[in-house]
């Protein structure tokens, strides 16, 4: 009788260290994914911010760029209302070509963030 008792104590006590051992491994592997997690959402945030910073100074650069265009090509046509109207024409065409082609546009940028992604997740392993 006792040695039964004793082997079901054993027994009981080897389900509760089980217990434990498999909450503690569960409790590590939450960690771990929460973790990665973190570490891709800090990635992809730094690229979305750089890519940011950069479009702010690109756009700063088209606007400058584009005020010297329209002085140049008043000049050349002795009045700068001229030069700016014919530049905003430019402009307005440009933006027309963007709307019509918006949905190619839009599925070039979705490739490039996916390539990215793939790169990040390589450079990862």
């Amino acid at each position: 009788m006792k040695n039964n008792n004793e082997e079901y104590q054993n027994f009981s006590e080897l389900i509760d260290e089980s217990k434990a051992d498999l909450s503690s491994y569960i409790e590590k592997r939450l960690t771990l994914v929460k973790l990665k997690a973190f570490e891709k959402i800090a990635s992809a945030s730094s690229f979305i911010i750089y890519g940011l910073m950069m479009s702010v100074f690109a756009l700063i650069l088209f606007i400058l760029i584009l005020v010297g265009l329209g002085f140049v090509i008043g000049e050349l046509l002795n009045n700068y209302a001229a030069g700016f109207g014919v530049l905003i024409l430019i402009t307005l065409v440009a933006l027309f070509g963007l709307i019509l082609n918006a949905k190619r546009i839009r599925r070039a940028f979705v490739n490039i963030t996916l390539r990215t992604i793939k790169k990040i997740e390589v450079d990862e392993d």
